[in-house]
């Protein structure tokens, strides 16, 4: 295990623990080389299809069609907003009643390829939650969906092992049955929050019971 992956599971540890135990963890330090983008209004959402997830094939968003999907765009080597965002993410789907356990996914689509292949990507998704799906793909591809959800990134280069870090916009887009966009969360939503979105949008309780 490289000494990369080891700090990124260490953040991802740490905003679990503080998930767990209903803590907000801090927001990210402005003099830290990653920034955290803004997200565009009344994005229009749309399709997703990626050639690179850990499924083992192909990704399209339509491999939910009739479940909900909370969608998130980041990368792995994130330092931070990406492991806190998905801590909520796995939060929220390790509190679903059984019933809705296998009606609600979530879908972290990495835009950074050139690090994360479907092996990173599903040693980073399987430590947040098993139904959290990670894909990617050519940055034509991955621009062009992210332009549709109002998604943004950019390459800042930073004097480090890293090389470079990817300023992202921090948003979850919850994704309904017939893959419309019903909501844009913005950063810091709770578990809490996701769940009581879900909910409205399902028209039944999905809140544990």
């Amino acid at each position: 295990m490289t000494t990369r992956t080891l700090v990124w599971l260490a953040l991802a540890a740490f905003a679990l623990t503080l998930i767990v135990l209903g803590l907000r963890p801090p927001e990210s330090d402005p003099t830290a080389p990653h920034r955290v983008l803004p997200t565009a209004q009344a994005p229009e959402g749309g399709p997703i299809e990626l050639p690179v997830s850990t499924t083992g094939a192909p990704l399209s968003l339509d491999d939910f069609r009739e479940d909900f999907v909370w969608v998130y765009f980041g990368y792995t080597s994130c330092p931070d907003a990406c492991p806190v965002s998905l801590g909520w993410i796995a939060g929220a789907l390790s509190r679903l009643p059984p019933r809705w356990q296998d009606r609600v996914h979530g879908l972290f689509v990495s835009v950074d390829p050139g690090r994360d292949d479907a092996e990173r990507l599903g040693d980073y998704v399987a430590f947040f939650h098993p139904a959290i799906v990670g894909a990617t793909g050519p940055q034509e591809r991955l621009q062009e969906i992210a332009e549709r959800y109002g998604a943004f990134y950019q390459y800042t280069e930073v004097d480090s092992t890293l090389g470079y870090v990817v300023d992202h916009s921090s948003s979850t887009y919850l994704i309904g049955p017939d893959g419309v966009l019903l909501q844009v969360h913005p950063h810091g939503t709770t578990s809490a929050q996701l769940l009581e979105a879900l909910e409205a949008h399902a028209g039944s309780p999905v809140k544990p019971e």
